[in-house]
């Protein structure tokens, strides 16, 4: 065979890494604060600058200090003197450093609003931090704060307070008297209790408390400007007294606690309610009332107990997200009710039917039916012309209708672990999928119209029945994965080299009879190499 350039596949599949958030990098929250800090100095040029700006009598323009990310372990004798002429500065900046501690001097800084001191190794907060009269903002994330000295409570001035992430195991009760206070985050510590002082923050309009130990919230009924309440990962067995009373709530995070109902008197009175998170608890049922909720958007219900919704769900004409997953549903038709929805989750459930009704969701987006008892897939799926993600995975499925080619909207279609035996001839239609997932079925066959795919990226065929591939699909341009493990498949169709962007060829456990053995055993590389230069053969002209 004539040579031909190869081109680099791999034949196991990359995991997706999930983006996350740069270590230092601000919480949305925050993100006004970085700005602030903006006197930027290096450690080469710390010491210098305190001279120049004592000898240049500066010392009265300096508002704002920024020794972020220095390393420092410790703050020197000579910026602690020069901490007590500070007098105007309104910004420090300690972030990012190693520090075990704060300087005493800090106490000097009578007109400092913002303190960062986020991302050291804080074991304990001096007492002089107390005399902070105009502080506004105080960031200690990420320490190792065991503790807070009770001169805590003598920051009225304080408006945030971010402790999330250090090691607390209690907060002092003193904490009672930060009137001004707008937002206390202290997720992520070691907390079993909060204060009873707490109800005194007349002013909290955030409250975060997830990721602790908490048994149980005292009262909190004198917080009526709160709007978003998070509870979250804890161990609270029911809400906490006085919630009824917190009207201007939009956000109620009760997830992953071990609640068993949610009061019906509760939820009556939220009326600005647009997000409710109830995920992994213990509910057996939905209270009827939950239809006053008349601004609710987002409702998430997963992982209960839930067999059935009340016949007033319906009545919820804002929602718009509504994730039922791993309960044990049985009838859709509550849901079928709700045409604002845009994204469904309801995989995991003990449906076996989609009720004719679904096609009032005509603004559906995401659609989960995975892992249920679905055998037949109704045609009036195909009018949900708003549909790009449709997930159908682990049903009992033997056909697919002809109308779901309706669905031009559609990027990703799931149809693995079902008993499909063939596609309909029309899915060449849904020229906009760019993900078609079709393995642990029965396939015996791929249509050749699959091949009009064209924007398709992802093709998954593992573990059916195959025989062989159409040689259509080498002209999806697009594709980047192409999986067919384990399957009947004796040769390849040439075609398949064409795949210019293929960047996994996935084809073990296949026969592969017709491809020689050293090739075939030399893995998807080799056989890709292969195909190339059995199409170029193919190609050239034949010899004078």
């Amino acid at each position: 065979m004539a040579d031909q350039p190869t081109r680099k596949i791999s034949g196991s599949k990359k995991k997706d890494k999930k983006k996350g958030k740069k270590k230092g990098e601000l919480d949305s929250e925050l993100k006004d604060v970085k700005t602030e800090f903006i006197h930027k100095i290096t450690p080469q040029t710390l010491d210098k600058f305190v001279e120049e700006t004592l000898q240049k009598n500066q010392i009265d323009m300096v508002e704002t200090l920024d020794l972020s990310r220095h390393k420092l372990t410790e703050i020197s004798d000579k910026v602690r003197f020069y901490m007590r002429m500070l007098k105007n500065l309104k910004s420090l900046n300690l972030y990012g450093n190693k520090l075990r501690t704060l300087p005493s001097e800090i106490g000097e800084l009578e007109n400092l609003m913002r303190l960062g001191a986020n991302e050291n190794h804080l074991a304990e907060l001096p007492k002089e931090i107390g005399r902070l009269n105009n502080l506004v903002l105080l960031d200690l994330r990420f320490n190792r704060l065991t503790s807070l000295p009770k001169e805590i409570g003598q920051l009225t001035s304080l408006k945030k307070l971010f402790l999330r992430f250090n090691k607390l195991t209690n907060i002092p009760q003193e904490i009672g008297n930060l009137s001004a206070l707008e937002v206390l985050s202290v997720r992520n510590n070691r907390l079993s209790a909060l204060p009873g002082s707490i109800n005194k923050l007349t002013a909290l309009e955030v409250l975060d408390v997830q990721h602790n130990q908490l048994r149980a919230i005292p009262e909190i009924s004198a917080l009526t400007q709160i709007t978003s309440l998070d509870v979250q990962y804890n161990c609270l067995q029911e809400l906490p007294t006085g919630i009824d009373r917190l009207t201007k709530l939009t956000g109620l995070h009760v997830k992953y606690n071990q609640i068993e109902e949610i009061p019906p008197m509760i939820i009556a009175g939220m009326k600005h309610l647009s997000e409710l998170d109830f995920e992994g608890n213990r509910l057996a049922n939905v209270p009827a009332e939950i239809s006053s909720l008349k601004n609710l958007q987002k409702l998430y219900l997963s992982r209960n107990n839930i067999k059935s919704l009340p016949a007033s769900f319906g009545e919820l004409k804002c929602l718009e997200e509504l994730f039922l997953n791993d309960n044990n549903i049985s009838s859709l038709d509550q849901v079928c009710r709700l045409p604002t929805l845009r994204v469904l989750n309801v995989a995991n459930n003990l449906l076996k039917e989609i009720p004719k009704e679904v096609v009032n969701l005509s603004v559906l987006r995401e659609l989960y039916l995975g892992a249920n008892y679905l055998n037949k897939l109704i045609p009036e799926v195909g009018s949900l012309k708003a549909l790009t993600q449709l997930e159908l995975n682990d049903n009992a499925l033997e056909e697919i209708p002809p109308e779901i080619a309706e669905l031009q909207s559609l990027k990703i279609l799931n149809l693995e672990g079902n008993q499909l035996r063939q596609l309909p001839d029309q899915i060449g239609r849904m020229i906009n999928l760019q993900k078609l997932l079709l393995g642990y079925n029965r396939l015996v066959a791929v249509t050749p119209e699959i091949g009009r795919l064209t924007g398709l990226i992802e093709l998954n065929l593992d573990e059916n029945k195959l025989q062989a591939l159409p040689r259509e699909i080498g002209g999806m341009e697009h594709l980047e994965v192409l999986s067919f493990n384990e399957n009947d498949i004796n040769d390849l169709p040439d075609e398949l080299y064409m795949l210019d962007h293929l960047r996994l060829f996935g084809m073990d456990d296949n026969p592969l009879a017709d491809i020689p053995q050293h090739v075939s055993e030399g893995g998807s590389q080799e056989v890709f190499n292969f195909l190339g230069q059995r199409l170029h053969q193919s190609k050239a002209p034949p010899a004078e």
